[in-house]
């Protein structure tokens, strides 16, 4: 009876330090830095702004995609939980125009865009090695637009416009040698940047960035 009792303690401490290890293993920080895709489309709002700006006759081209970059870190609360932030470069998205009336010119516009980024991250594991995800948070942006000319000068070439927006995504994290995990990702970044003016002498236009990216990362 002593020796059961004894068996029935030890099984018992077992389960408490395995169950400690668990709880500890669902808590605590992280940091990541993932790379991607990032798309914008602004090229109906561009071409918008060359009418009302007075050119009667042009053709344009838009590259609404570019490579984009976030550095970021986090805090595990729980294994359902957690909340991250850090650094977002977005990249560069460029319009270009031909002009053939009322003169014949041509132009370029870039809009690069970054900022700083924090939200919470529902976190469902699948298994042992895979956690599904989505997030929700906040994006506070930086816009630079810079236009350049040939003939004639743009109307306030540089612009920056900066501002609070919505970011949210998807994803899944996949566990491997240790702490090390590797994340694929898609998110949008909501409403970033300025609307155009009627003439095109103010705002960077406003749209979604969208971000597929895939990264690494390491629990601590």
């Amino acid at each position: 009876m002593k020796r059961s009792t004894q068996i029935v303690a030890l099984l018992g401490l077992v389960a408490g330090i395995n169950a400690g290890m668990a709880q500890a293993a669902d808590t605590g920080f992280y940091g990541y830095l993932s790379a991607g895709q990032s798309k914008s489309d602004r090229k109906a709002e561009s071409d918008q702004a060359m009418t009302g700006a007075g050119e009667t006759a042009f053709t344009s081209s838009y590259d609404g995609t570019d490579t984009g970059y976030k550095l970021q870190a986090g805090y595990q609360i729980n294994k359902n939980f957690a909340v991250e932030g850090g650094y977002a470069d977005l990249g560069k998205f460029t319009y270009s125009a031909n002009i053939t009336a009322p003169s014949v010119t041509s132009g370029v516009v870039t809009l690069k865009v970054n900022g700083w980024n924090i939200g919470v991250v529902g976190r469902l594991p699948l298994n042992d090695t895979v956690t599904g995800f989505a997030k929700l948070g906040a994006f506070a942006y930086n816009a630079d637009y810079a236009c350049t000319r040939t003939g004639s000068a743009c109307v306030t070439p540089n612009r920056t416009a900066s501002g609070t927006s919505t970011n949210y995504g998807v994803g899944a994290d996949f566990t491997f040698a240790g702490n090390w995990f590797a994340r694929a990702e898609y998110e949008v970044y909501t409403r970033v940047g300025d609307p155009m003016s009627a003439d095109a002498s103010t705002g960077t236009s406003r749209a979604d960035v969208n971000m597929a990216s895939v990264g690494i990362g390491y629990k601590f």
